[in-house]
């Protein structure tokens, strides 16, 4: 059930990027990032009714921590794609995400079966396969930097989130938003942009984005409640792979045929996951 969940959370992350991408042509990335955490905000409470929570501070400080490092890592990516390529990027950026939770796993020693270690190391090398786009101008040294910060940031936040207690449900959620969108609230006079996207379709976008991204941490979160935090964050984590399909459907981008492979290996790896 908890794989099965993170990879809904992966669809869902990547409808989100596919919707912040399109924003980002005719807003700044801070504004779309901050519209969409505002969004997420005002409706992410209605989640504590879904299920019963009990906080504690441990849970309140991961969930709040999970926050700046995702609003950050976030940033930072968006920041990399403008200045180096993004088939460096983003392959760096999505393979850091799969394995820093299962990395943590093992350190506290967490175990795998062989199946499902099987499984974590094919959605791995899928999340590479599936986001690797030849081309573009830019610095290499930088892609390279700035892809493996964002996905440690990302793949942190989901640690994060995934070692709050089960007796917290769902409300680490709007915690998770709310400091992220103080933490870019903070960041506002470094950056030279509005606070939130006004004008469409910019707007709308952003909003969808917000929407989006706020149901798919509801996902990953109740994911977390149900099964390990790494194979669960291993199977959200395909959500570069989702991107590229849902770009394929909507924008009728062409698929090339090594990212055909790693959306195959996507759907091998999730079900390797959730059979061990």
């Amino acid at each position: 059930m908890g794989i099965l969940l993170g990879a809904i959370a992966a669809v869902m992350f990547g409808a989100s990027d596919v919707f912040a991408s399109h924003a980002s042509r005719k807003s700044s990335t801070i504004a779309i990032t901050r519209t969409a955490l505002l969004t997420a905000l005002l409706f992410t409470p209605l989640f504590l009714v879904l299920k019963p929570f009990t906080l504690t501070t441990t849970d309140v400080v991961y969930a709040a921590l999970s926050g700046v490092l995702i609003s950050s890592a976030l940033l930072g990516l968006y920041i990399g794609y403008t200045k180096a390529p993004i088939g460096i990027v983003a392959p760096v950026a999505s393979v850091l995400t799969a394995a820093v939770p299962v990395l943590v796993d093992f350190a506290r020693g967490q175990g795998l079966s062989l199946i499902a270690g099987l499984g974590v190391i094919i959605g791995i090398c899928a999340v590479a396969f599936s986001t690797y786009q030849p081309g573009g101008r830019g610095s290499i040294r930088i892609g390279v930097v700035t892809g493996a910060l964002a996905g440690a940031g990302i793949g942190l936040s989901f640690t994060l989130l995934g070692a709050t207690k089960d007796t917290a449900g769902l409300a680490p959620v709007p915690i998770q938003r709310l400091a992220g969108l103080i933490f870019l609230t903070l960041a506002h006079p470094f950056f030279k942009a509005r606070w939130i996207v006004t004008k469409r379709p910019g707007r709308s976008l952003a909003i969808a984005t917000g929407l989006f991204a706020g149901f798919a941490m509801g996902a990953l979160q109740l994911g977390y409640r149900y099964g390990d935090a790494g194979p669960v964050s291993v199977a959200a984590s395909q959500f570069a792979a989702a991107a590229v399909l849902i770009s394929a459907f909507v924008a009728r981008q062409r698929i090339r045929w090594w990212q055909g492979v790693g959306l195959a290996l996507a759907s091998i790896g999730v079900a390797l996951m959730a059979i061990g």
